[in-house]
């Protein structure tokens, strides 16, 4: 439930909507449980299912997606405060340069630990093309960081 709530506040900026569409999802979840045919992971299953719900609420409002993404507070180990403060801020402006496309296969890969298999299913797209996305993404934030502040390697 939590990897679904986190994936849905990825998306979605207000509280009352960030419910709304995790009621959604449960219902959707709930109802086609008979239909599950475990051609894909039960966890595969659900973020799809919770994906459609985001882009439903959207086209219910007629707005863009929401560009906001959880902060990887873990991708760098400082013991200053000072320090992840100021790391949590270069994330943020490394993580602002990619696309909403890129900021998704870096949640779902993270975040929600998913394989490229599975994020392929998930957004329809070949498992090749996530690879070379996600090589291209790491390779982007690891210019952008390098100019931030210099982290070596993502």
């Amino acid at each position: 439930m939590d990897i679904i709530y986190s994936y849905i506040s990825s998306h979605v900026d207000t509280a009352e909507d960030i419910k709304d569409i995790l009621q959604e999802t449960m219902l959707s979840v709930w109802n086609g449980l008979k239909s599950f045919d475990s051609r894909s992971s039960f966890k595969t299953w659900v973020i799809g299912i919770t994906r459609r719900r985001i882009a439903d609420h959207y086209r219910k409002r007629y707005r863009d997606a929401a560009d906001r993404l959880s902060e990887f507070e873990d991708i760098l180990s400082s013991e200053d405060d000072y320090e992840r403060i100021n790391n949590r801020n270069d994330i943020k402006a490394a993580l602002a340069v990619l696309d909403k496309t890129e900021r998704e296969i870096v949640f779902l890969a993270f975040n929600v630990q998913l394989t490229y298999s599975e994020i392929s299913e998930i957004m329809g797209i070949p498992a090749g093309t996530v690879k070379s996305r996600m090589s291209a993404i790491k390779a982007k934030l690891r210019k952008q960081l390098d100019k931030e502040g210099g982290y070596g390697r993502v």
